[in-house]
């Protein structure tokens, strides 16, 4: 029983395998040709896009000068920077040197007046003589 079974679907399958493989050929060639138009479709794109991609291209060399331009001025910026904070920091640092001895004169003129001597006006000619 099972093997008259498996003796008619092999003589089914043997009739329709033909007919099967033709339709898969039928479907290949059709998948063939629509990948021969999209093929030809492309080509046509790239083509037409030739003289756009040459146009670009054209633009970028005009524009790279003012580019290099732009860098170089970038790069002098930078060291103008770097060159300006090196030397507010020597200012700074000088400064900070020259009040650190302002300091240290006044305290020392400050040690050497006596607290307890009299305060009095200056006279006129005190004051001609700073003059």
């Amino acid at each position: 029983m099972i093997d008259s079974l498996l003796v008619s679907l092999g003589a089914v399958c043997a009739q329709l395998l033909p007919i099967l493989g033709a339709l898969a050929l039928v479907f290949l060639c059709i998948v063939l040709k629509r990948l021969a138009d999209v093929m030809g479709e492309l080509t046509r794109t790239v083509k037409n896009l030739d003289p756009a991609v040459k146009s670009v291209n054209d633009s970028m060399v005009k524009i790279q000068a003012p580019l290099d331009t732009v860098v170089k001025y970038s790069h002098t910026l930078d060291d103008v920077h770097d060159k300006t904070v090196d030397s507010v920091g020597k200012v700074a640092e000088s400064l900070s040197d020259s009040v650190e001895k302002v300091k240290d004169f006044v305290v020392e003129k400050i040690k050497d007046v006596d607290p307890y001597d009299e305060v009095r006006p200056a006279s006129e000619e005190e004051i001609q003589e700073a003059k």
